[in-house]
């Protein structure tokens, strides 16, 4: 796992993030591109959409964190922030946020592979298995704010205060 202390600014933040993002995981994603290269090479398509598929999982991870990095340092341009990243784990170390602005940050993960997915629709013509792949995998980063996520912790860390009173049911029974 490696751990950078993240500039001030949007691009050198991103710049610095990707660079220590493709020291962890670059050199998996280069052994996945030589598989699937040489997959397609010897006529095994269904080698390379599975190897391709797999770069695509392992693309989701940084792009979920730069989407976090991105919507932090647009928000709090100057604030200290850390990356902690590895092969399929990262991590964006920061400052809590108002309440609306933390939501925000935390939001951006989840969404830049959906955001991306949609982006490179017209790729589907192309590529269409990858890019229903990508569609599931976009989906899956998405649900990690309703499932047991570090995202769905952050969501909740951010929310109101609740009081005895309120966002409690009608009380059953007699």
């Amino acid at each position: 796992m490696e751990f950078v202390e993240l500039p001030p600014g949007v691009r050198p933040a991103i710049r610095v993030a990707t660079r220590a993002l493709l020291r962890s995981c670059g050199p998996p994603l280069a052994a996945l591109v030589a598989v699937g290269a040489v997959a397609a090479g010897l006529g095994m398509p269904v080698a390379a959409h599975g190897v391709a598929v797999l770069l695509i999982v392992l693309l989701a991870v940084p792009l979920h964190e730069l989407g976090h990095l991105t919507a932090y340092r647009m928000i709090a341009p100057r604030a200290p922030a850390h990356l902690a990243s590895g092969v399929v784990h990262a991590a964006l170390r920061r400052e809590p946020l108002p309440r609306r602005r933390d939501r925000q940050v935390t939001l951006a993960g989840p969404l830049a592979p959906l955001l991306l997915v949609v982006a490179a629709a017209p790729a589907c013509a192309v590529a269409p298995a990858e890019f229903l792949a990508a569609i599931a995998v976009a989906v899956a980063h998405a649900l990690g704010l309703v499932l047991p996520t570090a995202d769905r912790r952050a969501w909740r860390a951010a929310a109101p205060p609740r009081s005895p009173t309120r966002g409690t049911g009608p009380t059953l029974g007699a």
